[in-house]
């Protein structure tokens, strides 16, 4: 990392016009860990460097100090044309793709914790409470438009009702393995520093979890 990245992520920063506690918010890190990166203690990695460009609008290369031109050049807006035609040409769903990455680092990040904590019962019990919930998706999806060959064991009219007592009860026995149990001290600080590239997608889960809380129950 060149020496003037600190100062020229600072200045772009300053440009649009946000403080430091809005930008590392938007950017899914800590403010202490943009501090670090813009006082050039620490360096950022490769996906926190591709957020940034995507954020300030610049290019990679205008980062690194490889260009002095802020903008993508010729060839690269160019690849960035074909790439969304592509994108639009073979119709996908970009929502649904932002969401399954959301699911998938959140998950690896809850499992990475619960190998450190190394409890047996919760890791069960947690797996047990997300193992029902993609279940109770699934069983909807199928059962909506059935194909031939079965699928499930348990045939009950208030199958989904049962599975929202079992999520409950996993849901207990989480919160009663957890008291006096030692577990590692979690934040925003030390999250973003441990997983850097999965921190962000577990950011935005929790801001659509909250936000869908605040717009159905006014919490």
């Amino acid at each position: 990392m060149n020496k003037e990245f600190g100062k020229t992520i600072t200045h772009l920063r300053k440009k649009k016009g946000v403080s430091q506690k809005e930008a590392s918010a938007e950017l899914g890190v800590s403010q202490a860990l943009l501090s670090h990166y813009e006082k050039g203690i620490r360096e950022c990695g490769l996906s926190f460097l591709s957020r940034l460009a995507d954020y300030y609008e610049v290019s990679v290369d205008y980062l690194l100090g490889r260009t002095t031109n802020p903008g993508l050049n010729e060839d690269e807006q160019g690849e960035e044309i074909r790439t969304l035609d592509e994108i639009n040409s073979r119709k996908t769903n970009t929502y649904c793709m932002l969401n399954r990455k959301l699911q998938i680092n959140t998950t690896a990040v809850i499992y990475s914790l619960l190998s450190d904590i190394n409890n047996k019962k919760l890791t069960r019990s947690v797996s047990e409470y997300l193992s029902v919930a993609q279940y109770v998706i699934m069983r909807k999806l199928i059962e909506n438009n059935p194909s031939d060959g079965e699928m499930f064991e348990l045939d009950n009219a208030d199958i989904f009702s049962y599975c929202k007592a079992q999520m409950s009860l996993s849901e207990a026995r989480i919160s009663d393995t957890l008291i006096g149990l030692a577990t590692p001290r979690l934040g925003a600080d030390v999250l973003s520093e441990r997983f850097e590239d999965n921190y962000p997608s577990l950011h935005q889960l929790i801001k659509n979890s909250e936000k869908a809380l605040n717009q159905s129950f006014r919490v």
